[in-house]
């Protein structure tokens, strides 16, 4: 909901983000379990192309800095199952608050 109004972002693109910190994990051999932490940044490509066809300044939709928590179980070979998947905390936006945004990683298939 942006004003009243429900909006379909469209496709979400996010990736790494390098300016906002580290992004590290936690392999757990004992408990066969891992921790993930990434810095990502998410952008609303189609949105920002609707508010600006509205007349609205795109400026308004910068990438949303988040920190993506993963987790997942050690597989044989030592890799984990978890991959870039989760749920994400935002940092506080022009447009939406950190608290009232919710984006979630689904695995892929």
């Amino acid at each position: 909901m942006w004003r009243g109004y429900k909006i379909s972002t469209g496709p979400l693109d996010f990736g790494l983000d390098d300016s906002t910190g580290i992004s590290c994990g936690v392999m757990n051999y004992e408990l066969g379990a891992v921790l993930s932490e990434f810095h990502v940044l998410v952008r609303f490509r189609r949105f920002a192309l609707q508010l600006k066809a509205l007349g609205i300044d795109a400026e308004l939709m910068p990438p949303l800095h988040a920190v993506l928590k993963t987790e997942g179980k050690i597989l044989a070979d030592h890799s984990f199952n978890g991959g870039l998947r989760g749920s994400c905390k935002f940092e506080s936006h022009k447009m939406f608050s950190g608290k009232d945004l919710r984006v979630e990683i689904l695995p892929g298939l």
